[in-house]
């Protein structure tokens, strides 16, 4: 059961990032069977695996392994970021992906 919950949210990691199970595992330097297995909960990532995708992904560890979200709200600042930061830790995978689409339009420069 654990390690399905871990399985799931790497799983919400990999679409997020839009990538296939096989293009993961390239990434992370482990095969894709491997990938899968994690996925389905039937193994635990390791250390190292577990390192690659903070490092490639900035995957929060606590968050993976225990489904806690990440306390990623700003301590100080604009009203208006601090509530964008909230609504994107709180946003499923579709919504993360819309606020990380219009925060990329937003940084053109556009006429």
């Amino acid at each position: 059961m654990f390690s399905e919950e871990i399985g799931s949210r790497l799983k919400e990691v990999r679409l997020t990032n839009g990538l296939s199970q096989r293009e993961l595992g390239q990434r992370l330097n482990t095969s894709t069977g491997h990938i899968s297995w994690l996925e389905a909960g039937k193994a635990m990532p390791g250390g190292e695996l577990l390192l690659q995708l903070h490092r490639e992904f900035a995957v929060d560890l606590n968050w993976l392994l225990t489904g806690d979200e990440p306390d990623c709200l700003p301590d100080q600042g604009d009203g208006e970021v601090r509530m964008l930061v909230d609504h994107y830790c709180r946003a499923d995978v579709n919504g993360r992906e819309i606020i990380r689409n219009l925060a990329s339009y937003a940084g053109k420069d556009n006429p």
